[in-house]
């Protein structure tokens, strides 16, 4: 494997586990009513990691379902734009968050 890939799949690992740390931070915001700039940020590095599993499973270095997540991505996208933010909590609570987990546990060290 090259040393390029190698790199994507580590920055992927970190990312992934970044991601999962921070959805219960996110939840809070939305509960409490708060700004969602925490969602926005969040959101951008999803946008990170996707790209990143797309170019990994193209490349048969990750074996993930990157048809579900894209599902699971777009109907939290499209709750975001109707600003139903108790149906975004638990997209990423009850939906996005065990798939995250499962990718962290399918991203081989190196």
């Amino acid at each position: 494997m090259d040393t390029q890939l190698l790199e994507l799949i580590y920055s992927l690992k970190e990312l992934t586990q970044n991601l999962i740390n921070r959805i219960d931070l996110v939840c809070e915001d939305l509960e409490n009513g708060e700004q969602i700039e925490r969602l926005t940020f969040w959101l951008e590095d999803l946008s990170i990691l996707t790209e990143s599993v797309m170019i990994l499973t193209q490349n048969n270095d990750l074996d993930f379902d990157l048809d579900l997540f894209n599902e699971k991505a777009e109907i939290l996208l499209d709750k975001v734009e109707e600003r139903d933010y108790l149906f975004v909590g638990d997209i990423l609570q009850y939906e996005l968050k065990p798939l995250l987990s499962y990718l962290d546990g399918s991203i081989i060290h190196g």
